[in-house]
């Protein structure tokens, strides 16, 4: 049974919040909302989509998210002044810009505003 990709969905309190944050921060563009619910497909311009949903009207209960089992990963080309520049934008750092020897690639984990961690590496992470 072949598997095909689609957006990964994150929920949210603040729905208009997050969709602006996505979209102001991070470079997100708006591909399609629902007006039926609180619903809106993202994607930048890597390709990279992502559905945002309020989490009240899928019947989920947002708990302590830096406990989460799934963690989006993004590349970057420059870790440390991109975790400064999601700092400086509204959202947290993690996990500061740190470098592996063993593989020759740095890593760090940021937080949406409202504490969605994400992870971030540069292109030589295996």
């Amino acid at each position: 049974m072949e598997v095909r990709p689609r957006e990964s969905i994150i929920l949210v309190d603040d729905f208009e919040a997050l969709i602006s944050w996505y979209c102001d921060t991070l470079d997100f563009k708006i591909t399609r909302r629902f007006e039926e619910f609180q619903y809106c497909n993202i994607e930048n311009t890597a390709g990279i989509k992502l559905a945002i949903g309020l989490a009240s009207e899928m019947q989920v209960e947002l708990r302590d998210r830096k406990h989460n089992s799934v963690i989006l990963q993004f590349e970057v080309e420059n870790v440390q002044a991109f975790l400064a520049f999601v700092g400086n934008g509204g959202g947290s750092v993690v996990s500061p810009a740190s470098y592996n020897d063993k593989e020759g690639f740095w890593f760090g984990c940021f937080a949406d505003p409202e504490g969605n961690s994400h992870w971030v590496v540069d292109r030589n992470c295996p």
